[in-house]
């Protein structure tokens, strides 16, 4: 079956069978590896990214609704798959933030999350997808809020919609790690954009938590000069 997905018609009993041959292709090194990196209440299989890609966009080839309609969470490369199937669907705009939604209600962990970098259908309704962007970042569920964010460092760090950007990513009030990581990665990938904003963020509150993790994200990018290094240290030395 998994050399051959995108005949499937995906039954409860097919879907089943799916879920046995993906557990057949597992790793124990590379479950091990990951173990360390991911953490999620799914049990993990061991399967790389790269080919969890490939079965996404076989499946997608096919029936890919239908493989929604039952995809479970059985496991974690199963969700993540799903991902996959959704990066790759050509759908109108409230049919695709459904199925974001569903998908996204899935999400304990980081990277399951952070799969909406894929999501290129966003590009086609830029605008109108601003909503729901809004609605993530304002979700009680904090993986919502992370999806916001990096939807926002994705598709939003544009000359168009930086500055909003960076004010939606400021209203964010969160103690989550993830959320914190989230805003920093958005403020070091807009810092070669417009670091004078940058520091005028971190200026305003430098003792903060999240200014300590935006400093320390952009001082290991390597695109970051000696002096901009400096600069950002004494913003929250002073």
């Amino acid at each position: 079956m998994i050399n051959n997905l995108e005949s499937v018609i995906w039954t409860d009993e097919n879907y089943r069978n799916f879920l046995t041959e993906l557990e057949s292709l597992g790793d124990e090194n590379y479950r091990t590896r990951q173990e360390k990196i991911i953490v999620t209440d799914y049990p993990l299989i061991g399967i790389k990214m790269g080919e969890l890609q490939k079965i996404g966009k076989s499946i997608s080839k096919g029936n890919p609704k239908e493989f929604l309609k039952v995809a479970g969470s059985e496991n974690y490369e199963v969700v993540i798959i799903q991902g996959y199937v959704l990066a790759n669907l050509k759908l109108p705009l409230e049919a695709f933030e459904q199925y974001c939604t569903e998908y996204l209600s899935k999400a304990n962990a980081w990277s399951i999350v952070d799969m909406v970098v894929h999501f290129k259908l966003i590009l086609k309704f830029r605008d109108e997808f601003l909503v729901v962007v809004k609605k993530y970042l304002k979700s009680d569920n904090f993986w919502f809020q992370r999806t916001g964010l990096v939807f926002l460092l994705k598709f939003y760090l544009t000359p168009d919609y930086i500055d909003e950007s960076l004010q939606l990513t400021l209203s964010v009030k969160s103690d989550e790690y993830y959320v914190q990581m989230a805003q920093a990665w958005l403020f070091s990938a807009a810092f070669p954009k417009d670091p004078g904003k940058i520091y005028s963020i971190i200026s305003d509150d430098p003792l903060s938590k999240l200014s300590k993790l935006t400093v320390r994200r952009i001082k290991s990018l390597t695109h970051t000069t000696a002096d901009e290094k400096d600069k950002l240290q004494s913003l929250i030395n002073n």
